[in-house]
């Protein structure tokens, strides 16, 4: 799913943070091995939309049991922690007849949406098309390919030409909000926000994605300053 940054006519970049050197605390990250299971809860903190189930309308009855990670394929390299959040509260489709191939677009659309506020940028989820005329609810519904997760990494920040704003002080700030292992979750983005945005100084401050390095997996961060 292919995704771009909406830039706010007038505001220009006016600093930025290269990937620090090694020695600097907050940028080095846990080795992947460990599991991380307290970053990971915080990773599903603010996934789901309060419109996300729209596009499922009539696609269950009431009652329907929850979507199984079985019926998931692709999730084998996610935690567990991070299988549960990114299904949590899905349903297992019933609907036949042409409403099924709208509602599994609608499912993986859905888990798609999920996937990128988790750091997966680009991962693809298509339904599963269906073998045979069994409708169980144990055969797999939608398959996933999540390639890489990516980290954030370079910081910058951008104001209107006539505004004086102490970039650096902005970006200590957004670094500290920053957590270890740098997953470019929909977390580390809110937490960046909630750390720059000061209502006495600032009218308004948006954090939003950048540029994208798919060859580093890593995706960088523009802080949007209007005083």
């Amino acid at each position: 799913m292919k995704r771009t940054l909406p830039l706010i006519a007038g505001l220009m970049l006016t600093a930025c943070a290269s990937a620090p050197k090694t020695e600097n605390a907050w940028w080095k990250s846990l080795d992947d091995s460990e599991e991380g299971r307290s970053e990971d809860t915080l990773s599903c903190r603010g996934i789901r939309s309060s419109d996300e189930l729209d596009r499922l309308t009539n696609c269950w009855p009431e009652g329907t049991p929850m979507l199984a990670t079985s019926q998931v394929r692709g999730l084998e390299e996610m935690s567990p922690i991070l299988r549960e959040c990114l299904l949590a509260g899905l349903p297992t489709l019933v609907a036949e007849g042409a409403d099924r191939a709208r509602c599994q677009q609608g499912l993986a659309d859905v888990i798609d949406r999920r996937l990128y506020k988790l750091g997966w940028l680009k991962s693809e989820v298509v339904p599963e098309e269906a073998t045979g005329t069994d409708a169980t609810s144990s055969r797999t519904l939608v398959a996933v390919q999540l390639g890489k997760r990516y980290r954030i990494g370079q910081l910058f920040v951008a104001t209107g030409p006539s505004q004086k704003v102490n970039s650096k002080r902005i970006i200590k700030k957004a670094q500290k909000a920053i957590p270890k292992r740098r997953w470019c979750t929909q977390t580390a983005l809110e937490d960046i926000h909630l750390r720059v945005y000061d209502p006495s100084t600032f009218e308004q401050v948006q954090v939003a994605l950048g540029e994208i390095d798919d060859t580093a997996a890593r995706a960088s961060v523009i802080i949007t300053i209007q005083e």
